[in-house]
């Protein structure tokens, strides 16, 4: 049991922690918060994600957490589910139905932000927090 403890250990100390504080959440419209970091191959696309996961809206403003993320470079895109069905609802050319944003607040102008300016750094055993506005 310890050899075990000790061939893992390397592993977890390679790891950190984001937080997203979101806000311009649309409480009145409800649905779920749907939250990915991306590596940059697949960055923004619903489904790419490196590591995602949805949560109930309750309040205006939220944090979601995502621990044990390997150090690295990655972005992140969140986006209001308002109709909870795990997918970003688009008009005809493509843009943005559902409030969205992402990391480093970057926004959309002729297309979804590039990874290199929504990127940020995860570093071993520490927390980043990163702010959000949904638009």
């Amino acid at each position: 049991m310890i050899l075990w403890l000790l061939a893992i250990s390397p592993v977890f100390s390679q790891t950190g922690t984001v937080i997203f504080e979101v806000d311009g959440i649309d409480l009145k419209r409800g649905g779920d918060l749907s939250s990915g970091v991306f590596l940059e191959p697949g960055f923004p696309k619903v489904g790419k994600q490196f590591r995602g996961q949805a949560t109930a809206i309750t309040s205006s403003t939220m944090k979601v957490e995502f621990k044990d993320l390997l150090a690295g470079v990655y972005a992140a895109a969140i986006y209001q589910d308002i109709d909870k069905n795990s997918d970003l609802k688009t008009n005809w050319i493509g843009l943005p139905q559902e409030p969205i944003g992402f990391s480093n607040n970057v926004r959309i102008k002729m297309g979804p932000p590039s990874f290199a300016d929504a990127q940020f750094q995860v570093q071993p055993n520490k927390t980043v927090t990163l702010k959000i506005t949904l638009r």
